[in-house]
């Protein structure tokens, strides 16, 4: 079994070289890098030639017109060879032996419809500490330790039929845990045979996966192989604050809410919690500005919503900054709150 990694990427030469230097070091099991540049003008293109010039593996694809962030994630992997592919950003980090590792839970699920496996996050500041889950309890190392720490070459991980998780998850009110974008593998044919990702969406990713869960299985491994870097010039950060992440949500839950409410007999408690989570992205801006204690901020965003969204997002935003507070109480005795909440 071997798998082809595909690399979308856009004026990316401020992380590109590290991301390929934790690629290119993985082993006989990965057969392509696929990076597919969507017309930097930046040093991007030399930064991959560079590295294709010392690795047959390593190929560059530049696209001939500027495409949406989707439509090029969508076209890295369609560009990829191999029916298995492990997608990656060009600023995240895979550590040593992920992609042998994934290639042992492809081989142990033969004979299971399986289309996307997920594994477990891990987050990467700016001051070089990084963050995971481990048992419910933070996890705080350095990148350095993090990256030398061998990645289990057998994982535990938990196979999910096609459709046997979100109608239940659904029911209780809430949705089951799928991947980000760079911790996920996905079958190549499914992917395209659903059409990619849509380009209507800022979080194409979430959504995509809510649809290939319903008709294919998935597996999560229950370990991280992906450093994701926390940074400002993220695409989920500025969705954030210009209030994006939350119309994406509103638009997209119109439409699948009440799909998935004839389909899964959602009761009328269950189907309005899955209405207010557009809300919760509303309420993010508000609570990040809390949290870095930044109250000009925290009014700019709350002005910037309709009047009658104040009290539903000041509540749902009180109850998520309690939560994140809880949750990251220990990160932040280790690391600045502005380097956790860009």
């Amino acid at each position: 079994m071997t798998i082809s990694v595909a690399l979308p990427v856009y004026n990316g030469a401020n992380f590109l070289r590290e991301a390929l230097e934790s690629l290119v070091g993985q082993g006989p099991a990965l057969a392509e890098i696929v990076v597919a540049d969507n017309c930097s003008s930046d040093a991007t293109a030399d930064i991959v030639r560079e590295f294709a010039a010392k690795d047959s593996r390593v190929r560059l694809v530049r696209s001939e017109v500027l495409l949406g962030q989707a439509e090029n994630v969508t076209r890295s992997v369609q560009l990829c060879r191999q029916e298995w592919v492990q997608l990656l950003c060009h600023d995240d980090l895979l550590r040593p032996g992920a992609i042998a590792a994934l290639a042992g839970v492809i081989a142990g699920l033969e004979g299971k419809e399986c289309a996307l496996i997920g594994h477990q996050p891990a987050h990467l500041f700016a001051d070089g500490q990084t963050h995971r889950n481990q048992a419910g309890q933070s996890v705080i190392e350095t990148r350095a330790e993090r990256m030398a720490a061998p990645v289990n070459a057998q994982p535990e991980y938990a196979y999910h039929p096609a459709d046997s998780t979100l109608g239940p998850a659904l029911r209780q009110g809430s949705l089951p845990y799928l991947p980000s974008l760079t911790t996920a593998a996905v079958r190549r044919s499914v992917f395209m045979q659903l059409g990619g990702f849509d380009p209507r969406w800022v979080h194409f990713d979430v959504f995509f996966w809510l649809r290939l869960v319903q008709a294919n299985g998935y597996a999560m491994v229950n370990d991280d192989w992906t450093l994701t870097r926390v940074h400002g010039q993220q695409v989920a950060v500025a969705s954030r604050k210009n209030q994006r992440s939350y119309r994406d949500f509103r638009d997209f839950y119109r439409h699948f809410a009440p799909e998935v409410r004839q389909r899964y007999g959602l009761g009328w408690f269950a189907y309005l919690k899955l209405r207010m989570k557009p809300l919760s992205q509303a309420a993010a801006p508000l609570v990040v500005a809390a949290l870095t204690r930044r109250g000009r901020e925290f009014f700019q965003q709350l002005f910037a919503l309709r009047i009658w969204m104040w009290p539903p997002v000041l509540v749902i935003g009180l109850l998520n900054f309690t939560r994140e507070s809880r949750r990251t109480r220990q990160l932040r005795q280790a690391v600045p709150v502005n380097l956790i909440f860009e």
